[in-house]
């Protein structure tokens, strides 16, 4: 079973329409999904998610996609990691350790430490932060 990290921009490319990767983005999610491909995401970058939606469409259409999400996680569909209090110190550590590079946002660390212990390289993302951190990540847009 394949999996790829979803980074907020995935979950926001997937979800706006008027976003200017959606109609690519949405023929990969589909295809990934048909293929049995589990996304592995972290309740961090969900709540990303939720503040920049809120900020893009109507708040009716942003609860439909969360929850259409959270079904999928309750069926296996999705894995949804939690950025617990371990993870949030070794995101923390992480942070301190590339302060000179302060334009990498808390959030993503956490989603570093997370790709690293379930051994994910692969993002759907066009961040260009999850390579320039030197763990092997490969951003997939």
């Amino acid at each position: 079973m394949k999996m790829v990290f979803f980074d907020t921009w995935g979950w926001v490319a997937i979800a706006h329409r008027n976003d200017t990767h959606h109609d690519k983005v949405v023929p990969f999610y589909s295809s990934f999904l048909l293929n049995k491909g589990i996304p592995v995401t972290t309740d961090y970058v969900l709540a990303e998610t939720i503040t920049l939606l809120r900020s893009k469409t109507n708040p009716e259409a942003v609860t439909l996609f969360i929850d259409t999400i959270l079904n999928a996680v309750k069926k296996d569909k999705i894995a949804l990691e939690q950025v617990d209090v371990k993870r949030w110190e070794k995101a923390w550590q992480l942070s301190k350790k590339y302060s000179d590079k302060p334009n990498i946002s808390f959030f993503d660390f956490s989603s570093f430490v997370v790709m690293k212990e379930c051994n994910i390289k692969d993002v759907l993302t066009a961040d260009r932060h999850f390579e320039e951190i030197g763990f092997g990540f490969k951003k997939l847009f």
